[in-house]
């Protein structure tokens, strides 16, 4: 139980430290892809503002082919220099490339209509690909007199800019990927710390419990014994009576101490995959024989189909699941219930199921039914059980790595099924019986 709690805390703080690292993560990650857009975009628009509208001269406002194009002087070299990988380029009115540097295509970029919103007289800032090669481009309006004569591109290529993110992208996984594995291993151990007072007091309680059931044992035994003695004498009227609610008293008690003895030794011992194979069909069996007188008592119609399901757990464990849920049945149900007893194989799993046709328990009480002294005794007929039969049947198929479920079934009654893993089957037929 310890165990379990401390790895839910190491989860609970991966989690948290994982959300808190992958906010941040991402923050950092769009921030930064703004930022570097941001900078490109202030680095366009100040190329294009203070670009040279000379190359836009009369000849190529009248339509004809300007001098700038594939020009390549002094203060181009300039800007080349000072903006790296930045470029502009001139379009005439009639969106024909008037002058472009030479290591840019110009004609490709024309024939993406980077120029209309421009040439509308608008600026505008647009992403493009061309020949999977991403550009950022911001366009203006070039005017003349007052009217709009062509316009100017300034474009970047974007392969910097994806790079750098690229590069920050695996350091952030990098370095929440390393915080991840961190926090689990801090988890894990300021977990065990936190944890630590606890587990030294459940430890210390679970040894008081099984200490104390211990010593209990013989003066209850004493107890019952005495009162067995007095009611073999002639008693006084009314005393035969009392005599017998201090041995029933105390029956009832020995049977609390035995299992809370049983329950303090398996909680000592960690589930294991247990080497011995036992078939559930043949265990539950010799169960049902030795309980006959009782399950006669009570009336019990009885129906069985047991089917070969080998499991990997010791035959004394799975007697004892098979007792403790008959003895349930028998606790808390009424006289002349209907009580179905299976077994069979389903996957991976040998499977017992104990179902009776008593009142069942009300839907809110099922998830605690396999808590310790849990009683559902509105819903079921009284009993005098100590209500830690289900812990006892839960501890036991987890100490074998089972499970146990609680289900109201359909119509009228509880449904107690235990999974255990299975093992391979036995060659022999398989046995059905119905009583």
């Amino acid at each position: 139980m310890i165990r379990a709690a401390r790895l839910r805390l190491t989860a609970w703080y991966a989690a948290i430290v994982l959300a808190i690292l992958l906010v941040l993560g991402v923050s950092a990650y769009v921030t930064m892809r703004r930022t570097l857009l941001d900078a490109i975009d202030r680095d366009l628009r100040t190329v294009v503002e203070s670009a040279s509208l000379a190359g836009l001269d009369d000849d190529a406002r009248e339509g004809r082919q300007g001098r700038g194009r594939g020009s390549d002087d002094d203060a181009e070299r300039d800007a080349r220099r000072e903006y790296a990988d930045t470029f502009v380029v001139v379009l005439a009115a009639d969106g024909r490339v008037v002058s472009s540097p030479p290591w840019v295509d110009a004609d490709e970029l024309a024939d993406e209509h980077i120029a209309d919103a421009a040439l509308a007289g608008r600026s505008e800032v647009r992403t493009i690909e061309v020949d999977h090669e991403r550009f950022r481009l911001y366009t203006a309006p070039a005017r003349h007199d007052g009217r709009v004569v062509g316009a100017v591109v300034g474009g970047r290529s974007l392969e910097a800019h994806e790079r750098d993110l690229r590069l920050l992208l695996t350091i952030l996984v990098a370095t929440g990927s390393g915080g991840v594995v961190l926090a689990v291993v801090g988890g894990y151990v300021f977990a065990g710390r936190a944890l630590e007072p606890i587990r030294v007091a459940y430890e210390r309680q679970r040894r008081f419990v099984g200490d104390a059931s211990h010593e209990l044992r013989s003066p209850l035994a004493v107890i019952r014994a005495s009162a067995d003695l007095l009611l073999r004498e002639r008693l006084a009227p009314g005393q035969g009576e009392s005599v017998e609610e201090i041995r029933d008293t105390a029956v009832e008690a020995s049977d609390l101490v035995d299992d809370l003895l049983a329950l303090a030794r398996l909680d000592r011992e960690d589930a294991v995959m247990a080497a011995e194979t036992t078939d559930l069909a043949e265990a539950v069996a010799g169960v049902l024989d030795q309980m006959r007188l009782l399950l006669d008592g009570h009336h019990v119609t009885l129906s069985t189909d047991l089917r070969n399901a080998p499991a990997r757990c010791p035959e004394a464990g799975v007697q004892r699941i098979t007792r403790a849920l008959l003895e349930n049945v028998i606790a808390h149900t009424p006289d002349g219930t209907a009580v179905e007893v299976t077994t069979t194989v389903e996957g991976d799993t040998a499977v017992l199921r104990v179902r009776d046709h008593g009142p069942g328990v009300p839907g809110s009480s099922l998830p605690t039914l396999l808590d310790r002294f849990t009683r559902v005794d509105r819903a079921r007929t009284p009993g005098t059980g100590s209500g830690l039969g289900l812990a006892i049947v839960d501890a036991l198929a987890r100490r074998y790595r089972g499970t146990v479920g609680v289900t109201n079934a359909v119509g009228r009654g509880l449904q107690v099924e235990v999974r255990l893993p299975a093992a391979a089957a036995r060659p022999r037929e398989a046995t059905r019986t119905r009583s």
